[in-house]
């Protein structure tokens, strides 16, 4: 007759027993992605982390080979991506919109591809690393860690929904942006979420000296967030700064009979309201103008009297639809305009969305709607532009604000940062909520105010420690008025300890694992 189990080891054996099997393997993993989705704005849940990242590392651990470990990351992917950025696909169904037909590829097509870097990372864990050990669970952190960062780099970068985007809402530990980036907080927030992880570890000392790395981590950028907050007053220039949020719905945004209405809609905002005496900087949302409008007498006259209403020394910064007659090129710009409607600055958006401003390798597409595409042109890239209040700001239009390290001009730092975005492509949705995320981490990585106007949802003045003063939330008409934030002090890090902390960290515990894999040391 067998002998029973001893009791204190038949959950662990149940457990080996599923995660052994490669399709139930597969199943958590997935369903382990999808609730790390929830982790992730508009209403991040950082808790599920601690759920869903232990589930992904004991599901490589116990991955029969390389190839299962690789799968049980891509599942895990694809479960997160698929949930967390499923709004991409939105943008399909605008009314109106004759690409219907590619929304099972916009909603499973990205997720599928993003899917691969996590995947990556595990295969590299379970390749090189001894995952029950507490070598191998930093090089797990530092594996999935790094993928992020490449994932945030390659083919001109997708770093949308990094993990530690996930403490958008918590003042205090963003503040560590400060020392450096998303991707070093993206790294602590691994070290975080592995913590239950620790109990695969062999031996008490392991398990101990992991639990001690949590922990002295965790409270240290909590207690680094606090004492920054802690003396942190809301300080503002005399700068007035009027954002204007029209909240015009998408299908109607370039109907012909309603661009007239769109346009007044968009001065009334700005110049109904009482205007201050000092000179103020009104800002509209992404493509608020067109060059085509603008040729219109009606246009201009209703144009250059709303501007000629503003005090003097006023400015209008605007997304604008350009057009240049000599190339026959369309840029998405963003345009300064002093109050005689004279054009002061242009700036002409760099970092182009893939598939929705150009096509890659579209030369090589041979279907119809690929080849007929004509795209936007491309700007030279980052700067630095004098306002007409003798202010220096960097003009980032839409999709460029989600780049960490590229939004300004680090040689000729700005007195403040300008996004203008169209967010009414995906409705009320997730995405306007995580796109406003990637703004709080901006103003608090460079120590600069963001100036955000979004066409619908969600517009916002954020200061250099991430607060915000925001619209009340996507299909809302309104206009926000505050003075301009004071830019932040100088951190204690240097800029070149700011760039190099992550990699650094990725280094150690990569060296760290592979040391211990090699030698083979038994510490336990």
């Amino acid at each position: 007759m067998n002998k029973p189990l001893p009791t204190d080891i038949k959950p662990v054996v149940f457990i080996n027993a599923y995660f052994e099997k490669t399709v139930f393997n597969f199943l958590f993993s997935f369903v382990a992605g999808a609730i790390a989705a929830l982790a992730m704005p508009p209403s991040p849940i950082w808790g599920l982390l601690l759920i869903s990242v232990p589930v992904l590392y004991y599901a490589v651990t116990k991955a029969k080979n390389r190839l299962v470990a690789f799968g049980s990351g891509w599942v895990f992917g694809f479960g997160y991506f698929v949930f967390s950025l499923s709004w991409v696909a939105n943008a399909l169904l605008v009314e109106g919109n004759p690409y219907v037909w590619a929304w099972p590829l916009a909603a499973c097509g990205l997720p599928a591809l993003l899917a691969f870097f996590p995947a990556l990372a595990c295969l590299i864990a379970k390749s090189f690393m001894r995952l029950n050990h507490i070598s191998g669970w930093l090089g797990f952190v530092a594996a999935y860690a790094l993928f992020e960062w490449v994932r945030g780099h390659i083919f001109t970068g997708f770093p949308w929904n990094l993990f530690g985007y996930t403490w958008v809402d918590s003042l205090p530990m963003i503040q560590v942006l400060r020392l450096s980036d998303v991707y070093f907080l993206t790294l602590l927030t691994l070290i975080w979420a592995c913590a239950p992880a620790l109990m695969l570890l062999q031996s008490s000392a392991q398990k101990i000296s992991g639990l001690l790395i949590v922990t002295l981590t965790l409270l240290g950028t909590f207690a680094y967030g606090q004492a920054e907050l802690s003396g942190a007053e809301q300080e503002t220039t005399p700068l007035n700064i009027r954002v204007v949020q029209p909240n015009i719905a998408q299908h109607e945004k370039w109907e012909r009979g309603k661009q007239y209405s769109n346009f007044e809609k968009h001065l009334n905002l700005s110049t109904q309201q009482p205007l201050p005496d000092e000179p103020i900087i009104v800002v509209w949302p992404e493509t608020a103008v067109s060059y085509r409008l603008l040729q219109t007498a009606p246009a201009q006259i209703l144009f250059r009297n709303a501007l000629a209403s503003l005090p003097v020394g006023s400015s209008l910064l605007t997304g604008y639809l350009r057009y240049d007659a000599e190339t026959g090129q369309y840029f998405n710009s963003l345009v300064e305009f002093d109050r005689m409607g004279t054009i002061q600055n242009i700036y002409d958006k760099n970092h182009l969305v893939p598939f929705g401003e150009y096509i890659p390798f579209q030369q090589w597409i041979p279907l119809k709607p690929v080849v007929q595409f004509q795209g936007f042109g491309r700007g030279e890239g980052i700067v630095s532009l004098n306002s007409l209040q003798n202010k220096a700001y960097s003009p980032l239009v839409c999709y460029e604000i989600i780049f960490p390290g590229r939004a300004t001009d680090t040689n000729n730092p700005p007195d403040f940062i300008v996004n203008v975005t169209n967010d009414a492509w995906y409705g009320d949705s997730a995405g306007p909520h995580q796109h406003l995320a990637k703004a709080v981490y901006r103003a608090v990585e460079t120590g600069i105010p963001v100036i955000r106007s979004a066409n619908t949802g969600i517009s916002a003045i954020i200061d250099p420690y991430g607060r915000k003063n925001q619209s009340q939330s996507v299909f809302t008409k309104e206009t926000i008025n505050a003075k301009m934030p004071k830019i932040r002090g100088q951190s204690f890090i240097d800029d070149w300890a700011k760039n190099n902390i992550f990699m650094f960290l990725v280094f150690a515990f990569f060296s760290f694992a592979l040391i211990k894999k090699h030698y083979n040391t038994n510490e336990d």
